[in-house]
């Protein structure tokens, strides 16, 4: 943890804020889907049965990766990798993901990316999903048990809260001046949450109900919890995009620049389209939600550039995970693949678990010409990336996992030559240029049936070996035949496990 005297070392730094030059500092907009795979959009994946037109339009004016991946395999790890520049194995997110009524996985001496863009003068907001837990307010100040409030079920009710209290840490404890979202669409509370309370008297909401709303049943609705009556949630993605375009068209009027992190609840389950988004993909409800993502992609570039300030804004999109493994069986009739061509889902250390689309755009930066970007990337590179955008240098223990990828994104220059994986049960990996190695079993949630559609090697083996430039599908397990390099790949894992820095 960052200790407070290098914590107040940080914000000296940061304090020679100029208005002057803050006002040439560009615009900032994150926008990380949901679930979204590789082979979701359709100008990676030319077999996809989904159309992603806008994404693929950003695409063409400004830069796209092959060699992109999210911090972990699963939301709440990746998402405090992108905040915090730090892998989340390092501290409590070791394993899993935040269950419903978990507190802050942030600390609240943890430099973030919001703090430091504050301290450039730039107003930081974050829209729609957050899943890195809140600080509740439980009535007595204290989280009752988990045999009273449920454990990755909810079984809380609204007579535990007392909501006239602040909803405390969450995204504002993290350092946004405001948040608007629904925290996480299938987990309670049911209701939207502006800043720091509830928007809406809740009611106890039966999880069974809000099950009945999926247009694709598979998904999972965590249990009863507080809410609004009458909660739909085919109203969620709507909502949070209408509130990220405000806070586009609101904040381009003001002098000081912006950070927008724009969490969309989609195309994670619950599966619920809007009526106008369903039978437009060749992909069934879950394609249908893909389109409905990408529409909310186009309504971003649409508001940035109405306001006129597109071309001095890095935008980057890109997507927490790989696809979420249930949906893998459920499209199979439409013969679309949301891994593309790549082996694993969501939760595994292969692949398809964490290389994900990635696409930014700043004409003005030189981020711009429809560029191929096939150096590796990592979404924990972006807070390297934009504190030196904004002139900050890091200090040791602050965003120690994090590398500044301008040179790659400008000229396709490699900067980062080594990568951690980290699956969603803990098991850890690490690439080195074309080779990844993989730790012990229990590396994938593949069926059975999608295992004998590879007929590879043994995905169980004691080890893991792949060089992805001559086996991109990860079909032969080399672990035998290279024993040297697994040795020297496990000792430099280690080294980073033990708390070695990776930048």
């Amino acid at each position: 943890m960052l200790t407070r005297t290098a914590l107040l070392s940080s914000v000296a730094l940061l304090a020679s804020y100029s208005p002057t030059l803050a006002a040439e500092k560009p615009n900032i907009v994150l926008v990380v889907t949901d679930d979204l795979g590789y082979g979701d959009v359709s100008f990676l994946n030319p077999e996809s049965k989904v159309q992603t037109p806008h994404m693929d339009a950003l695409a063409k004016d400004g830069v796209w990766a092959t060699d992109a991946h999210a911090p972990s395999t699963v939301c709440s790890p990746s998402r405090y990798a992108i905040l915090t520049g730090r892998y989340a194995w390092r501290g409590r997110l070791r394993a899993g993901r935040l269950n419903p009524w978990a507190e802050s996985a942030i600390d609240e001496d943890r430099v973030t990316l919001p703090k430091l863009l504050k301290s450039k003068g730039y107003f930081t907001a974050c829209v729609g999903k957050w899943h890195l837990g809140f600080d509740w307010p439980w009535k007595g100040g204290e989280k009752p048990p988990a045999s009273v409030i449920g454990g990755g079920t909810s079984k809380a009710t609204c007579d535990l809260f007392d909501w006239s209290k602040p909803i405390t840490g969450g995204p504002l404890g993290a350092g946004f001046d405001t948040y608007f979202g629904d925290d996480v669409p299938n987990m309670p509370p049911y209701a939207f949450i502006e800043n720091d309370r509830l928007t809406c008297d809740p009611v106890d909401v039966n999880s069974r109900a809000l099950m009945k709303q999926q247009v694709m049943k598979g998904g999972y609705i965590h249990g009863v919890g507080p809410g609004e009556k009458g909660w739909q949630l085919e109203n969620v993605m709507p909502a949070i995009t209408a509130k990220a375009v405000e806070t586009i068209q609101q904040q381009s009027k003001e002098n000081e620049p912006f950070f927008l992190m724009f969490g969309t609840t989609s195309p994670h389950s619950p599966i619920v389209p809007q009526e106008k988004f369903q039978g437009t993909s060749e992909a069934g409800p879950y394609g249908d939600f893909i389109v409905q993502t990408d529409a909310a992609v186009g309504q971003i570039v649409a508001a940035l550039k109405d306001a006129g300030v597109y071309e001095n804004t890095l935008l980057v999109v890109s997507s927490d995970n790989g696809p979420a493994p249930f949906m893998r069986e459920r499209i199979q009739s439409h013969q679309h693949n949301p891994s593309g061509p790549l082996r694993g889902l969501k939760r595994d250390l292969l692949e398809g678990g964490h290389r994900v689309p990635f696409i930014a755009s700043w004409p003005r930066g030189g981020v711009d010409g429809g560029r191929r970007i096939d150096a590796t990337l990592s979404l924990t590179d972006l807070f390297a990336t934009i504190a030196g955008l904004v002139g900050v240098p890091l200090e040791e223990g602050v965003a120690e996992d994090s590398l500044d990828i301008l040179p790659a994104l400008r000229a396709d220059e490699p900067v980062r030559n080594e990568l951690v994986y980290h699956a969603a049960n803990g098991r850890l990996g690490i690439r080195q240029g074309p080779w990844v190695y993989l730790r012990a079993r229990g590396i994938t949630t593949e069926p059975e049936w999608y295992k004998e559609i590879w007929k590879g090697d043994a995905i169980d083996a004691p080890g893991l070996l792949f060089d992805l430039s001559r086996d991109l599908g990860q079909r032969s397990n080399l672990h035998d035949q290279f024993p040297e390099r697994v040795q020297r790949m496990e000792a430099r894992l280690a080294d980073i496990q033990k708390g070695k820095s990776t930048r």
